[in-house]
């Protein structure tokens, strides 16, 4: 089955950039992806987090209290940011997340089970802290908890995975193995370079 990345998450993955320049990282996190949707209006993965009592803004503020470092890095050093391992190990598992739930397309929510179901970023602490289960995510948004698969465990890396060089064709084989991460780092850059959100006039 195809999964593409839809509209919004490559949104998400453009603004996750400014994220990153904005709190001094030459690295985008998982946690700078996490501001970038907490940014995006409208994005349906907010929408569940708010439909379960979240505040999006002090989400917000406990990251950018989390991430900022006092030097900053000019705007025209931004084609020196690049995801980190442990973001791109994320966006894998966020195409895992959008096949377990037979959507067509990994979409901003996909990636929020990803935070969600793995630890070590402050995204995770915080949700957990809040108490939201991976079981009230899936829940809120409507997936049947019993077809979810929540009990799978993750799918070992295929070195033989297929995507072009395209971000919104990845193609998990057909046992559902991950992306290779290389080609997923190189499709991600590519849609950095081309700055996807200034595209868009609805992104705040």
């Amino acid at each position: 089955m195809e999964l593409r990345f839809s509209d919004d998450f490559l949104k998400v993955l453009e603004l996750s950039r400014s994220e990153a320049l904005r709190t001094g990282w030459h690295n985008i996190t998982a946690d700078h992806i996490m501001l970038g949707m907490l940014r995006l209006d409208g994005c349906s993965a907010c929408m569940v987090l708010e439909a379960l009592g979240a505040d999006t803004a002090l989400f917000k503020e406990y990251l950018d209290e989390s991430l900022f470092c006092p030097e900053q890095i000019p705007w025209e050093e931004r084609d020196s940011i690049h995801p980190c391992e442990s973001a791109l190990s994320l966006l894998q598992h966020s195409a895992l997340e959008a096949r377990r739930c037979g959507a067509p397309a990994v979409e901003p929510f996909h990636f929020l089970l990803a935070v969600c179901r793995m630890s070590g970023t402050y995204s995770h602490d915080w949700l957990a802290g809040q108490g939201l289960s991976l079981r009230a995510l899936a829940e809120a948004s409507g997936l049947d908890w019993n077809s979810y698969g929540l009990d799978q465990p993750a799918m070992a890396h295929s070195s033989t995975a297929v995507m072009t060089d395209q971000i919104d064709s990845v193609m998990p084989d057909q046992i559902g193995h991950l992306p290779d991460p290389d080609l997923l780092a190189s499709a991600i850059e590519q849609r950095l370079r081309e700055g996807y959100t200034t595209q868009n006039p609805h992104v705040s």
